[in-house]
């Protein structure tokens, strides 16, 4: 495209160079049909082809007809040839020793910008200096002249157009690799960024991020969706009924990439953690890009019950190309962290881990958030730290979190980040599932207040989400002989009925991580 656009300005200065033709006396020589054909059939500029595509969508009735898409072709080019997103796709490659592919691009860039550069000069050669009109004409022999004419007509019409095309094929080659290798990685990892930056801004923009939550069976044929929170169904617009019992699929369509469909499935098959960025749909055809972080968990003989799955809509900004290009533009200003998307706490199963209580340091009462779910949490905190800090934020907002079953508020499965923040000195030899939440909350904070304990059962019992205040003695506060305040989420799973099955209860600490 821009590679394209950049070769067609060159052949237009060429176009004008060869038009002098009573200069040339070249009656017997025009334009060639290769190079008017060329310009006949001159690729459309990045903003032209992205209009033409979005009417063709338009045209073929599809949802995509108002949405960005951040995979195809049109955008990968304007991606390839921007300066700041090249440059940022640049970084993110080298980070990872994967770079050299975009490298060669960025010579091939260069290669022909001084294509283009030499087209130009031996045009202001002729214009200034060789023409019968140039205002500042040198005094040359008329055999010379025309030795000179006769050579630029050569280097115009042969020798330029070979340079040109030199590089044509191994260029497509491995921008072709580029396409199916590093530039979805790079996507996903930018749009990650984007959602953590823009959180702080204006958290309205994102849906579900922490009261977004689906829980799956795989002991069930196809791995279907059991429970669903309210968030789930606001985000998705599909009914309870239409969500409870259905593989997650269900929210894919014509345009979802299926490599992080592939990556998903092999985290699944594998027990493993996975963050993915990927393509669903709304119920009414809406396209939006959904980041999803999936987790296994294991029961008590070490076997997978559930996946517990965390969205967020991170589509309510991305409205057009150059939405895209901004997302796609932001920059890890810390040069030496590495900016890979934080490396997932290893899973564990319910037998590993055991806790003693904590020790109290001093009273708390409860403090309800203005709404329930991470957002407020995040706003308050994103914009303070660096990216790498942002973006393990990011990730630990569902890193930490405990599952109960709803009729007893008792602890049925558990992440291993929550073992990893509690203080390893209080960790003792009482297991932690089957043990009341309450009472797990007490054992590592410094009061559970009557206040927070009716809160919270309060609005689970009317099936809704809240979000708390709590103290808690963690691996860093013992360092300090204290505490650290986190935000505790309470968001009820529903099945197909509305009836609450089981709560996520995930914890935020309010401390930069």
């Amino acid at each position: 495209m821009e590679r394209d656009k950049a070769m067609n300005s060159q052949r237009f200065q060429f176009h004008d160079y060869t038009s002098f033709r009573d200069d040339f006396s070249l009656d017997d020589v025009t334009i060639t049909k290769e190079i008017l054909q060329d310009e006949q059939r001159r690729p459309l500029s990045p903003i032209e082809s992205v209009s033409q595509r979005s009417q063709r969508s338009m045209a073929s009735g599809t949802s995509m007809n108002k949405f960005a898409d951040f995979f195809g072709n049109d955008v990968f080019q304007i991606v390839l040839h921007n300066p700041t997103t090249a440059h940022q796709m640049l970084k993110f490659a080298q980070a990872r020793l994967c770079a050299e592919n975009l490298e060669f691009l960025d010579k091939v860039d260069r290669y022909t910008e001084l294509l283009n550069e030499l087209s130009k000069t031996l045009s202001d050669i002729h214009r200034n200096f060789i023409s019968p009109n140039a205002p500042n004409q040198i005094n040359l022999a008329q055999t010379v002249v025309k030795d000179l004419r006769m050579n630029m007509k050569t280097g115009i019409q042969t020798t330029l157009p070979k340079l040109e095309s030199i590089l044509t094929e191994a260029q497509d080659n491995i921008e072709s690799l580029v396409y199916t290798d590093i530039y979805p990685r790079f996507v996903r990892h930018q749009v990650t960024i984007s959602a953590a930056k823009a959180l702080a801004g204006d958290r309205r923009k994102y849906q579900g991020l922490g009261d977004c939550f689906c829980l799956t069976n795989p002991s069930k044929a196809d791995n279907p969706i059991v429970c669903a929170s309210d968030g789930f169904v606001k985000v998705t617009g599909y009914q309870r009924s239409e969500i409870v019992p259905r593989n997650c699929r269900f929210l894919q369509g014509t345009h979802t990439d299926r490599a992080p469909v592939r990556r998903l499935k092999a985290a699944i098959a594998g027990r493993e953690e996975s963050v993915e960025l990927l393509l669903n749909y709304k119920k009414s055809g809406e396209p939006f890009w959904n980041l999803l972080y999936v987790t296994p968990l294991f029961n008590p003989d070490g076997n997978v019950a559930f996946f517990l799955g965390g969205q967020i809509n991170c589509s309510t900004t991305i409205h057009n190309y150059s939405d895209v290009l901004r997302i796609l533009s932001h920059s890890d200003d810390v040069a030496e962290e590495t900016d890979e998307v934080p490396a997932m706490a290893p899973t564990s199963t319910v037998k590993k881990s055991f806790f003693k209580a904590f020790r109290s340091h001093s009273s708390t009462k409860a403090a309800t958030l203005g709404e329930a779910g991470m957002e407020q949490r995040v706003v308050n905190q994103i914009g303070k730290v660096n990216l790498k800090q942002q973006m393990q934020m990011f990730y630990t907002a569902y890193s930490k979190y405990l599952v109960l079953s709803y009729d007893s508020l008792q602890i049925r499965f558990y992440s291993a980040g929550i073992i990893d923040v509690l203080d390893p000195n209080n960790l003792a030899g009482q297991e932690l599932v089957g043990t009341d939440a309450f009472k797990f909350l007490a054992h590592h904070a410094t009061t559970v207040s009557r206040d927070y304990k009716s809160q919270v059962k309060a609005s689970l019992r009317a099936g809704q989400p809240v979000s708390l205040y709590l103290h808690l003695s963690t691996r860093r506060s013992a360092v300090f002989r204290g505490d650290e305040r986190f935000v505790t989420h309470w968001t009820p799973l529903k099945d197909e009925h509305a009836i609450v099955k089981f709560i996520v209860l995930t914890m935020s600490s309010t401390v930069s991580q």
